[in-house]
């Protein structure tokens, strides 16, 4: 940020600070202050690290100081409801240095500083403008690297219409964010600018009507890629109706159609039709229908879905439900078709000693019938619940196109960093790296393309069957799953490696209070990967006189697959404590462990951080401890140890 804009910010910041008025902390004729807070902080962190690959040691010593302050006000124009003003900036100069044994040293001298402005006219009345502008900038200095620069800007505002016949509510917004490397002149440049429009209406006591219409300017420029330019309007319906006066059976709408041009155009309707009705005999019936239609380039996909399902509710004990599903897909390149009919029982029962009887089944029969010749598909957001590993249902993947997202889109997870592949015959197995960024037990959306056999149908056979039992409030609990899966009637299908599968799960669980202890086999029969596995678990959480407060979870699996000749296993033990001393002062306590054995897997990887924080005449003290050691294949070693104080004085009015 400009000098200029750094003197600006302080004047807005401290102007009303000039009076006094009945109703505000300070005054300046009609400008009245309501809220003054912030903070002033500094610190510092100094740490030590070793790192060897392959025979190669690089030693490292980290030096960082940093520190900051940050000023928020809240007014308001002549009255409250009339005009409310909102104003908060800072400013953070950071210099840090690292000296390596081998590696270059590096020395980065970083300030970032903000000017957030935002304003409400009538708040409080019928018709309300909201506005904002925020100015964000950064200058990142590396030495013998370059300098980059980044500043951006967002402005927009939000106007509203309250009232019983038509609400209406628009907003706009302009993100623009612009940074450079000074030294080498290359640039990246995001613009983005959104409208959106939403009209509510109710004609009646049982109906909400919502229409939403979204205009998206998207511009992007980098140093190394071509422009690019999607401009996009999408115009929906939302409608939801309740048949009876008890809101028990309803009919809900979901329309709408999206047209793009520029660097990836297309022209997109969908449509959702939801209805539930409550029979009588304690009957429920549920159906819905989808509609899809997506032109691009020189593809085009036409999809119509269908499902119904009738359930059945027996006093308090029995559910059951018989259900339909019908799926076709109408695309460029092939024509697929999927019927799926099942059944599924669930009871219940309470028996004595406060015991819990639980037991669940289904069958379900799927016909698949593709049609198309030998193609390359381009599979978008495929989801899956990705715990150690997981194998993605298509064949024949190219793996140099696989990309993994989380479930927002914005996190691209990293080979090698977060995830492993490996091909397993004609199939790709996705394996979760602990320590990488994706979650145990995470859902992705994998993007990928996979060379498509040609015209082909077969029938599957899907069992699940569950049954749980727990006496004495939970106290003991033991459990067994198994499902299978086989394929009939395969007509050209020789190109394909089907799942026959087979799996057993016997498990059992001891609880007492907040503390749960429990051990799994898993014996997993499948003509892609079989593998058996013991798990052991155990977590206990709780608290003491409401000073110290835990969270202890330790995990240990162990695969055996008969492709391998030493077994997989995996470990973790993660614990958290904290320890208040009094009101003023506490400690927070971090370690985790993590561990694989196994076939170019090894790893050991231990992580500690520790905080002691206290507060002393209004200024709080932080003094901090972090370190880790991290042991991989046994030629990667990198261990840290790392300590840092930070003093922070925050102030309200």
């Amino acid at each position: 940020m400009s000098y200029f804009k750094r003197v600006i910010t302080f004047i807005v910041l401290l102007l009303p600070a000039v009076g006094y008025s009945q109703n505000s902390i300070l005054s300046l004729g009609l400008w009245n202050l309501t809220a003054l807070s912030g903070e002033v902080k500094v610190g510092g962190l100094y740490g030590i690290g070793d790192i060897n690959t392959y025979g190669i040691n690089n030693k490292i010593t980290t030096a960082d100081y940093y520190g900051g302050i940050f000023v928020k006000t809240n007014s308001y124009i002549w009255d409250p409801s009339f005009l409310t003003i909102n104003v908060d900036g800072g400013y953070y100069p950071e210099s840090r240095q690292d000296l390596y044994l081998v590696s270059p040293n590096i020395y980065n001298a970083i300030n970032t500083s903000k000017l957030h402005l935002g304003a409400t006219l009538f708040p409080k009345k019928t018709i309300t403008l909201t506005t904002f502008l925020n100015y964000d900038n950064s200058y990142d200095s590396r030495e013998n690297l370059t300098d980059i620069k980044t500043d951006s800007k967002t402005y927009g505002g939000t106007l509203s219409y309250r009232n019983n016949f038509l609400p209406l509510t628009i907003a706009y917004n302009n993100s623009n964010w612009f940074s450079k490397e000074v030294l080498t002149g290359r640039e990246y440049l995001y613009d983005q600018k959104n409208l959106n429009a939403r009209i509510s209406k109710s004609f009646w006591k049982r109906d909400k009507n919502d229409w939403l219409y979204t205009h998206n300017d998207y511009y992007s420029r980098d140093y190394y890629l071509n422009a690019i330019r999607n401009v996009s309007d999408n115009i929906q319906l939302q409608d939801g109706y309740f048949l009876d006066s008890a809101g028990r059976s309803q009919y809900n709408s979901n329309i709408y159609g999206t047209n793009q041009h520029g660097s990836d155009s297309f022209k997109q309707f969908r449509a959702n039709e939801n209805f539930l009705y409550k029979l009588p005999y304690n009957l429920t019936f549920n159906s819905t229908y989808d509609y899809g239609y997506l032109a691009q380039n020189f593809e085009k996909m036409q999809q119509n879905a269908f499902s119904s399902r009738l359930s059945h509710q027996l006093f308090e004990s029995l559910h059951s439900g018989i259900s339909y599903e019908y799926n076709n897909n109408l695309e460029t390149s092939y024509h697929e078709i999927n019927d799926k009919a099942g059944i599924d029982l669930n009871y219940t029962k309470k028996t004595f000693a406060n015991g819990v009887l639980s037991i669940m089944y289904s069958y379900n029969k799927e016909f698949e019938k593709m049609m198309s010749s030998d193609a390359l598909l381009n599979i978008a957001n495929e989801e899956y619940t990705l715990s150690d590993l997981v194998m993605i249902k298509r064949p024949y993947v190219n793996t140099s196109s696989i990309q993994i997202k989380d479930a927002t889109g914005t996190i691209i997870y990293q080979l090698g960093l977060d995830y492993v592949l490996t091909t397993i015959g004609n199939y790709t197995e996705i394996q979760r790296i602990p320590g990488g960024l994706i979650p145990n037990n995470a859902n992705i959306f994998v993007f990928y393309s996979a060379r498509q056999p040609g015209s082909y149908n077969y029938n599957i056979n899907l069992n699940n069957f569950t049954i749980n039992y727990s006496i004495f409030s939970n106290l003991l609990n033991v459990y067994f799953k198994t499902n299978t899966a086989g394929y009939s009637n395969i007509h050209n299908a020789d190109a394909l490696i089907l799942n026959y599968l087979t799996e057993n799960l016997y498990g059992a669980s001891v609880k007492y209070k907040s503390a749960t202890a429990g051990v799994e086999y898993d014996d997993y029969q499948s003509n892609i990967v079989p593998y058996t596995m013991m798990r052991y678990f155990f977590t206990w959480q709780g608290k003491i006189k409401e000073k110290f407060i835990f969270s202890i979870n330790a995990n240990l699996r162990d695969y055996k697959i008969p492709t391998e000749v030493t077994s997989r296993k995996y470990g973790d033990l993660n614990g958290m404590f904290t320890y208040s001393i009094d009101n003023k002062s506490k400690i927070d306590i971090n370690i985790g462990y993590q561990s694989q054995k196994g076939e170019q897997i090894n790893l050991d990887y231990y992580t500690m951080r520790a905080k002691y924080s206290t507060v002393i005449k209004k200024l709080t003290f932080v003094l901090g401890l972090d370190a880790y050691d991290r042991i991989y294949l046994e030629n990667q070693k990198m261990d840290y140890l790392g300590a840092y104080v930070q003093i922070i004085k925050k102030f309200k009015y």
